[in-house]
């Protein structure tokens, strides 16, 4: 039993195909048992003995036990498209978005099947009067169980999730702020992970462990909020731009899809035990995105409707999804690691550094110096974007392989453009070098990055850094005068490699010190 069963009251238990009502209005369960539907007011197992609660309880319409039998026994073919049917009549969506909206509405029939373990948000985002409240009520009226909430109050959303296991349609101006304000933003977080359950202290009197409640809150969600939502929170949805179509729409009420409820419940009782195949991800769609999209392949493949239209939708998803990534913290670093690599060839190499303080310099440009970000906080979100870090010479710097370069410019939608990498090997691919140089000639071996001079085939850097360095000591020989202009280059690398073989023996002795 759930954490409220203070009674033998229940509207849920797994197995369960739903409460619908007969034909002199009593409620009454209907259980598959053995292929066959059953009706009973009560059920009993080994431990435990279920009534149903009032109907005043049940805050959304419930199905006729004989229509849902009737469907039980016959073919529906027609039930996707008429679906479809019944949600335009409300709104106007693309036919990509109606699809990924009609395979939500059958998904939350088998949210809670044993081989579903995520159920996505549909996200509605738009300014006001784009018809967002009228399109997420038609879903939540012909969805399982659906709910109308329009508070965050964890109590109410505790117990309607406990006791119904239902579909949610939070109808907010701005969910992000409102969860944040009720404490919620837990609850938000976790509802679409099956399993995943939010902890509330409620009788601390009791002492440890007794004044702890845990609170199952997995289910379907809709979501329609004036404001973006929060980052972490919109990576769980679905997004439905709203498109400017006026027209003259239905106005939705719960009884235009009680039909279509009654069918959708014959349909749940058709596939409630159905085993689902093995699915690889599909080419484009990944991480979290390929974790609440699966759940809707499922569906798909219990449908007479072809999947290319569902793997196109969830595909413009995606790459709205990584376009989107490029306007965050996180894409405007890649974009200034991309930059800096690109500027220097460094993607020539199978491994390569650049230093923390490098990219911060860039990532400040522009900004006020009271907005300047500063390098251990730029050093914690290249952590967070799982760089390794290391430290030389008391510098900070990421190491980069070129699988994870190309890795993470695919994930941001960015392209490497053609490759600098010539066709030999590395060492191979370098000048030879006097005896006093192999130390250097290592050190770029085992990773550390290399640019060409333009227009100088015998210089080479081993770091951005080491430029700048030559780039000052060459600006200092020009003011001095008297020297060529291939003299001052020559002398200023020959400043540069003192200034490695002083970094070089400062590196030593710290490690014979250690």
């Amino acid at each position: 039993m759930d954490s409220f069963s203070a009674s033998s009251l229940s509207a849920y238990f797994p197995g369960l195909v739903d409460v619908c009502s007969n034909d002199d209005g009593q409620l009454v369960y209907v259980i598959l048992q053995h292929g066959e539907l059953i009706l009973t007011p009560e059920h009993s197992t080994e431990t435990d003995s279920f009534s149903i609660p009032d109907k005043i309880h049940f805050q959304f319409t419930i199905p006729r036990a004989a229509e849902v039998l009737r469907y039980f026994a016959q073919e529906d073919h027609a039930l996707y498209e008429d679906v479809i049917f019944y949600l335009k009549r409300f709104s106007a969506l693309d036919d990509e978005q109606w699809a990924i909206v009609a395979h939500f509405v059958f998904l939350t029939y088998l949210h809670d099947h044993p081989g579903i373990d995520y159920c996505p948000y549909i996200l509605f985002n738009a300014v006001p009067e784009r018809g967002k409240s009228r399109t997420g009520k038609s879903i939540s009226n012909v969805a399982f169980r659906g709910i109308h909430l329009v508070e965050l109050r964890e109590a109410t959303i505790f117990r309607y999730s406990e006791y119904f296991h239902g579909t949610f349609f939070f109808d907010l101006m701005d969910i992000s702020k409102k969860a944040e304000r009720g404490n919620c933003e837990d609850i938000l977080l976790l509802r679409a992970e099956k399993g995943a359950k939010c902890c509330r202290i409620r009788n601390p009197d009791e002492g440890p462990f007794n004044d702890m409640m845990y609170f199952d809150i997995y289910g379907p969600t809709i979501i329609s909020s004036n404001e973006p939502l929060q980052h972490i929170l919109e990576t769980r949805c679905l997004p439905i731009t709203m498109p400017n179509r006026p027209g003259n729409y239905e106005n939705p009420r719960p009884e235009m899809a009680l039909e279509l409820k009654e069918r959708l419940t014959a349909w749940r009782a058709k596939h409630l035990t159905k085993t689902f195949p093995d699915m690889e991800p599909i080419e484009g769609i990944s991480g979290r995105l390929w974790d609440i999209a699966k759940p809707m392949f499922f569906v798909n493949s219990l449908l007479p409707v072809d999947s290319r239209i569902l793997s196109e939708s969830m595909l413009a998803i995606a790459s709205e999804k990584e376009e989107s990534r490029k306007d965050t913290i996180e894409g405007r670093l890649v974009a200034i690691i991309k930059e800096i690599t690109s500027e220097f060839a460094l993607d020539r190499f199978a491994e390569w550094s650049i230093k923390v303080s490098d990219i911060r310099t860039r990532y400040n440009q522009g900004k006020p110096e009271n907005r300047h970000a500063s390098s251990p906080w730029i050093g914690k979100r290249l952590k967070s974007m799982s760089f390794r870090n290391r430290r030389v010479k008391g510098y900070s710097e990421i190491l980069i392989t070129d699988n994870e370069y190309v890795t993470l410019l695919k994930q941001f939608r960015y392209t490497t453009g053609e490759s600098a990498k010539p066709n030999d090997s590395l060492p191979n691919s370098l000048p030879e070098k006097a005896e006093q140089d192999q130390a250097i000639l290592r050190e770029v071996e085992s990773g550390r990055e290399s640019a060409q001079v333009q227009g100088q085939a015998n210089l080479y850097f081993n770091s951005p850094s080491e430029r700048e360095i030559y780039e000052e000591c060459l600006e200092a020989l020009k003011q001095t005068g008297g020297m060529s202009q291939e003299a001052m280059e020559q002398e200023a690398y020959k400043l540069l490699e003192e200034s490695r073989k002083y970094e070089e023996s400062l590196s030593n002795i710290e490690f014979i010190e250690n």
